[in-house]
Order: structure tokens, then sequence, then C-alpha cells
């Protein structure tokens, strides 16, 4: 498996998992509260690649996967518009509570190997979209601020 098939698959939950624990404490704590999961990916433009490719690629995950995942309740991607760097790219998902994070993350996975069957259509995807990013990437997790809400 290359660098970004695993980064892609396990993007949402990587570093949850190694901090599970941290997580079931704030899962105790927040359970009823959404959480928000922001990925800050950077972006590659291969010599041979298009935004029209890249844009198909993207397309095609967020089709098969992440509309399919009920867990998520709201998904956007955002791409830098304007200023320094325009090859970030915010992935952002929300999800009903802290415990939905990882499962949402557990169900992207099963949604990937549902739609890309095989090991050979697994891989021949990620390489594809593997092209456009340079493996530069950070995982934040917010909870909504209740204070001054009425």
């Amino acid at each position: 498996m290359n660098r970004f098939s695993v980064f892609f698959m396990v993007i949402f939950g990587l570093l949850l998992v190694q901090n599970i624990s941290v997580i079931q404490a704030q899962t105790s704590q927040d359970e009823n509260g959404p959480a928000v999961v922001i990925t800050t990916i950077e972006l590659a433009m291969p010599d041979d690649g298009s935004m029209a490719e890249f844009d198909s690629l993207n397309q095609l995950y967020t089709d098969n996967v992440i509309k399919k995942n009920d867990l998520i309740v709201n998904y956007r991607t955002l791409r830098h518009w304007w200023g320094h760097n325009n090859r970030e790219m915010l992935i952002v998902y929300e999800v009903k509570t802290w415990g939905d994070v990882i499962a949402a993350n557990q169900k992207n996975n099963e949604l990937f190997e549902k739609a890309w069957a095989t090991k050979e259509s697994r891989k021949a995807f990620n390489d594809a979209y593997n092209r456009y990013f340079t493996g530069k990437h950070s995982d934040e997790i917010y909870s909504n601020v209740e204070s001054g809400r009425k």
C-alpha cells in the first residue's frame, strides 16, 4: 500500500486511534455534542496531471464514500483561494458525537472497499489520486463553543 492509500483511508482517524484513551475521555464528557474534523492537506500538481482529473477523482471518492456515510452529517472540501499558499486544501466534516469520529472513519474504509471492490482497483484509484498530494497534512477535531448562544 502506498503512502497516500494509508493516508487517505485513515485520514480521519489515524491520529485518533493512536490517542483513543483521550478521545474516550472526551466522549464521556461530551457524548451529545457534535464534533467537527478538519484535515489540512497540501496539494501537489504532477506534470502530467490536471485539475479536471483531480476534480474527477475527488468527486468519485465523495460520491462513493462520503455521501453514503450516514454518520457524516455535514461535509465540505475547501481549497485555498487567496493568499500565499494556494496548494492548501481543507476537508471538513461534522458528526453528531465524539464517538462517531472513529465510527465514521471505519465506515469510510468499508465504503471505500465496497466501491473499489478489488485490491487492484483500490490501488489504481489510490495511485491516481495520490499524485495530487505531497503527504503533508494535519488533523484537528473541534467541538462547538456553547457560551453566548441563545
